[in-house]
C-alpha cells in the first residue's frame, strides 16, 4: 500500500477543517486536486473512508483510524525535517555526559535543560559514576562530555577547568571521634565509610591510613544517612552536607587541614563528529559554567529552534 504525505494532508485538513473547500485553502490547492488525493487514499485503502449520504461527508470509523496512522506519518516526517534542520545548523544528534557523583547535581541537569531547549532533537544521555569508573563508562559509552576528578589516563578532546570542590572528614554529633584529636590509631578502630572505592590519585590525607573496618556504600545519600546513624567516619562533599554541619548533626573531625580536601573537577570535550559545530556541547559548556560561577552571571542562550510542519 503506497499513502503520500500529500494524501495524509489532505485527509488531516480536511478532518480539521469540515470542509473540503477550507481544507483546499489551507493546503493553498485548487478543491478538485483535494477530491482526488482522497479518492486516490481511500484506492490504497481498498474501503470508503467517508459517509457520503448525509449533508456533509463524515469520516466512517475506518476513516478515523486511518486519519490517526496519517497523523502520526505527518509527525514523523515533521520529526525527520527537525531533525535534519538541527544537523545543518551544527548541532550534535546525540550529547552523552558522564559526571563524577562527587559533583553537585544541579548545575548538571540546569546544563542538560539547556541543551534540551535549544536543541530538543538532540539526544542527551547522562551518567553519574564514580573516581576511575568515570573513565570506564565514557570510553564504553563514548561520552562526548566528561566531568571528572581525577586525571583520565587516557586524554580526550579539549579540557576545561571548573571550580574547585571541597570535601571533609566527618562524623556524627555523638560518635566517639567527634570530641577527640584523631590519630592512625584512633581512626583505625572505628569503622571508615566509603562510597564503592577510593582511588590513590585523589592524595587523600587518609589514603594511606589502615582501615580494618571498612564500610562501601552505593552512593553519598546512603553514606550520609549512615554517617548520621553514628556508624562510622568519612568524607563528604561540603555542598551536600551544608544543612547538617549548620544543624550540629554532623562535625567535622578534629584534624586540622588534614579534615579537607580539595577536589580541582575538569571537564573534558571531545571533537564533534563530523558534519557538526559541537553546538549542543558549547551550550551545555557555558550553562554549566555560569551555573558554578560564584557570581551566576548571565549569559545569553541560543533560542529553541521553532517547530513547524514542513510545507
Amino acid at each position: 500500500m503506497d499513502i503520500t504525505l500529500d494524501q495524509a494532508r489532505a485527509l488531516d485538513a480536511v478532518a480539521r477543517h469540515g470542509t473540503f473547500a477550507k481544507a483546499a485553502t489551507e493546503l493553498h490547492k485548487v478543491h478538485t486536486a483535494v477530491l482526488y488525493a482522497l479518492r486516490q487514499l481511500e484506492g490504497a485503502v481498498g474501503l470508503p473512508l467517508f459517509d457520503r449520504s448525509g449533508y456533509r461527508a463524515t469520516l466512517t470509523e475506518v476513516g478515523l483510524r486511518v486519519l490517526e496512522h496519517c497523523r502520526r506519518l505527518l509527525a514523523a516526517q515533521d520529526e525527520l525535517a527537525r531533525f535534519c534542520e538541527i544537523a545543518r545548523l551544527g548541532y550534535e544528534p546525540t550529547l552523552t555526559v558522564v559526571f563524577d557523583g562527587l559533583l553537585p547535581v544541579s548545575p548538571i541537569l540546569e546544563a542538560v535543560r539547556a541543551v534540551t531547549a535549544a536543541s530538543p532533537e538532540t539526544r542527551v544521555a547522562v551518567y553519574s559514576e564514580f573516581l576511575g569508573d568515570v573513565e570506564t563508562r565514557a570510553q564504553q559509552s563514548k561520552a562526548s562530555i566528561v566531568i571528572a576528578v581525577v586525571p583520565l589516563e587516557t586524554p580526550m578532546g579539549e579540557v576545561h577547568p571548573l571550580p574547585s570542590l571541597t570535601s571533609i572528614l566527618v562524623v556524627a554529633k555523638d560518635h566517639p571521634l567527634a570530641a577527640q584529636r584523631p590519630d592512625p590509631r584512633r581512626l583505625a578502630s572505628h569503622p571508615f565509610l566509603t562510597v564503592r572505592a577510593s582511588d590513590q590519585r585523589l592524595q587523600m590525607s587518609t589514603s594511606a591510613l589502615e582501615k580494618p573496618q571498612e564500610f562501601r556504600l552505593s552512593d553519598f545519600h546512603a553514606k550520609k544517612v549512615a554517617l548520621l546513624a553514628g556508624m562510622g567516619w568519612g568524607w563528604m562533599p561540603e555542598h551536600l552536607i551544608t544543612d547538617e554541619l549548620a544543624r550540629g548533626d554532623l562535625v567535622a573531625l578534629r584534624w586540622g587541614d588534614r579534615a579537607r580536601h580539595v577536589f580541582r573537577p575538569m571537564l573534558h570535550r571531545t571533537a564533534p563528529p563530523n558534519g557538526t559545530d559541537g553546538i549542543a556541547s558549547k551550550v551545555f559548556l557555558a550553562s554549566l559554567t555560569a551555573a558554578l560561577s560564584p557570581t551566576r552571571t548571565t549569559r545569553a542562550a541560543p533560542q529553541p529552534l521553532r517547530r513547524g510542519r514542513t510545507p
